[in-house]
């Protein structure tokens, strides 16, 4: 019953919130047009009665939903053209003194607004999810490696497996003395801390949970200075350590104390921030980047046959890879002679970089000039991906090269900016590029985010780019 009536609340509210975000959207059409007049309070009362039978008619409006970013929102653009039909049937059959220009307008600001406040809705209340559920429990919703196979290593995977609500994926135990087949409820044993460095940077592990008996204690100490190094979340059970560069603060798991350690910043409230900038700058960007979008697209076509965009597998946060979208600025078979110019590298570390790379094509000089094939990258800040700000995605072959301590980079979201770029970009060799990304993470502020930001723009007008 409670949680059927905190559904209908969220529901109610999304109801409300939509038909003022609609009836704002009237004013602004209305204002925008010169039609504003004496049928505003009709039109507004028979807007919000068609809103309210639509989404009788459809059933409750889910705020989270899994669905992705394109589903959501072409639902969101059928909704409201559905809705716009609606209106202007209304708006024949009533004499509503109101053009076909103030409709369009009105439906272009109502989807805008009803988009930005999809996102808002979703990242808020899964902030509050997850705020709500890190208070009763500490819990790791990928995947995790527990140190030790002793009594307490046991029980506590005994409370992971038991648990169904924690959405923890064991991978299986690391131990001093075992080096043979060994399992403990289904979950193997898969080699010796000493194997960390090669699992960690190759396996994807979020989270490294110390649970080794006292008399391995004062073993653990290197194992703990890599997690560390290389930004790996690390839960210690049950003697904390003294970090030098992640933070402490106490947990639970499970009902059992624990002491986190994380290399990256973790105030809820100001990453939330972040993430609805992050949001609602890739939407405002995409929209005001759509007409150069549309002529970069052209150009590329008429030049050199081939896809207009180009995508690229990136590793993102903690390793996983994903697609980067960039506009494509070379010939088609680019990674075929990449082969061919290695001894043309200019760049130190796993990094390929050629100023005058022969396979750039003409357009692709000026669009990477002025930063443009950037711009599709909005897309995976869109889909979640990526931010605003952040160390820029590496290619999973070089993360394969990283020093342990270079893999911290992976520890946040990847962004589209950051300081490499703004500082130098290709000037700037590979380890002090490494050292720059770290010092965002260590430093990582809403206003160094919004200074970054802010020295792009003149960064990209200058052409600063290669």
């Amino acid at each position: 019953m409670k949680r059927f009536t905190k559904k209908l609340l969220l529901s109610i509210h999304g109801q409300i919130g939509s038909a003022f975000l609609s009836v704002l959207a009237l004013v602004g059409a209305l204002v925008l047009t010169e039609t504003l007049g004496s049928n505003f309070i009709e039109m507004a009362a028979i807007l919000v009665l068609i809103r309210l039978v639509y989404r009788l008619t459809r059933g409750p409006k889910p705020v989270l939903t899994s669905a992705s970013i394109r589903r959501r929102l072409g639902g969101v653009m059928v909704d409201e053209l559905t809705i716009l039909l609606a209106l202007s049937a209304s708006a024949f059959m009533l004499n509503w003194a109101v053009t076909n220009l103030t409709m369009g307008v009105y439906f272009a600001i109502d989807l805008l607004l009803q988009s930005t406040g999809m996102f808002l809705s979703r990242v808020t209340l899964a902030y509050l999810r997850e705020r709500a559920r890190v208070s009763k429990t500490l819990t790791f919703e990928k995947q995790a490696v527990i140190v030790g196979t002793g009594r307490q290593a046991q029980r506590l995977a005994d409370r992971i497996l038991d648990s169904p609500d924690v959405d923890t994926l064991l991978i299986g135990f690391l131990d001093y003395h075992k080096d043979y087949l060994w399992r403990y409820r289904d979950v193997p044993l898969i080699g010796r801390p000493e194997a960390l460095e090669k699992l960690i940077a190759t396996c994807q592990i979020d989270a490294l949970i110390v649970a080794v008996e006292p008399p391995d204690l004062l073993r653990t100490r290197p194992l703990f200075e890599l997690a560390e190094r290389m930004g790996v979340t690390i839960c210690f059970l049950p003697e904390p350590f003294r970090p030098k560069v992640a933070r402490m603060r106490p947990g639970f798991m499970c009902g059992l104390p624990t002491v986190v350690y994380r290399a990256v910043p973790e105030d809820q409230s100001l990453l939330l921030v972040k993430a609805l900038v992050d949001r609602i700058g890739a939407l405002v960007g995409l929209l005001l980047a759509a007409p150069l979008m549309l002529a970069t697209a052209m150009a590329i076509k008429l030049e050199s046959r081939g896809p207009v965009f180009f995508r690229q597998e990136r590793s993102g946060l903690n390793g996983k890879t994903f697609k980067l979208f960039k506009f494509r600025t070379m010939c088609a078979d680019a990674e075929e002679k990449k082969d061919t110019l290695k001894e043309q590298n200019e760049m130190s570390g796993p990094v390929f970089k050629i100023a005058r790379d022969p396979r750039i094509t003409k357009i692709g000089r000026i669009l990477r000039k002025y930063s443009i094939d950037e711009v599709p990258q909005f897309f995976n800040v869109l889909r979640g991906e990526m931010s605003l700000v952040g160390p820029r995605p590496p290619l999973p072959r070089e993360v394969a090269e990283y020093d342990p301590w270079q893999h911290r980079k992976l520890s946040v979201k990847p962004g589209v900016t950051c300081l490499w770029q703004v500082n130098g970009r290709n000037q700037i060799d590979f380890e002090d590029w490494m050292r720059l990304d770290l010092e965002y993470i260590d430093h990582w502020s809403l206003w160094l985010d919004a200074k970054i930001l802010a020295r792009t723009i003149p960064a990209v007008i200058k052409g600063s780019g290669t």
